[in-house]
């Protein structure tokens, strides 16, 4: 199976890359529907060849700073709407460089891998204990719970699913994303939430 090698010094070869709005974090799960012709043909060359692709927030026509996450197909089946069914499993966050479009309209890259400073897992534990009554209430939803390889047990993919179920702003989810250390990520996350009850609060009043 390929991944990306974070401490290559040659130049990273191309990748898809598809622009979603979505945010995607190592260790979490997203589940998509597949239906352009585009990325039909993505996900058949990613299963045959055992490699992945990179979600991106940005459409990389809008931006030439494009953050993403590298992930693999870890599920894959039709819906009862006919639609093509993908479970995609975080793998790495990434920077995507050199991107061109090809002639079935689907955008490559070249992902330079984005380093995540070091954490105590007593840390990671402290801040998954902070957000376990936000996640006990978000899995009374039956799908969340069912979602295929999604791990709840780990800290840090716990958090950063958590982070990928929330409904936040498309900046929010991009601060999340380029953000390198954990703690702070999860900081970020704090004021968040607290931006979005105070919100609620004042719409309430």
């Amino acid at each position: 199976m390929k991944h990306l090698d974070a401490s290559s010094s040659g130049v990273p070869e191309p990748v898809p890359v598809f622009p979603l709005g979505s945010l995607l974090l190592p260790s979490a799960t997203l589940p998509l529907q597949i239906f352009e012709p585009r990325y039909l043909m993505m996900v058949s060359r990613c299963t045959r060849e055992e490699s992945g692709f990179v979600v991106t927030l940005t459409d990389p026509k809008d931006s030439t700073n494009i953050y993403g996450c590298y992930g693999r197909i870890i599920d894959f089946g039709h819906l009862e709407n006919g639609l093509l069914g993908i479970t995609v499993l975080g793998e790495q966050r990434v920077k995507v460089n050199h991107l061109n479009k090809d002639d079935t309209g689907l955008w490559w890259g070249r992902p330079q891998v984005l380093q995540e400073s070091p954490v105590q897992i007593e840390e990671e534990q402290d801040w998954l204990e902070h957000y376990q009554p936000v996640l006990d209430a978000l899995l009374q939803h039956p799908y969340l719970v069912s979602q295929p390889g999604t791990d709840l047990e780990e800290p840090r993919a716990a958090v950063h699913q958590l982070m990928v179920w929330l409904p936040l702003e498309s900046r929010s989810r991009l601060a999340l994303l380029a953000e390198d250390n954990f703690l702070q990520r999860c900081r970020l996350l704090d004021a968040m939430l607290s931006e979005l009850a105070g919100q609620s609060s004042a719409q309430e009043s």
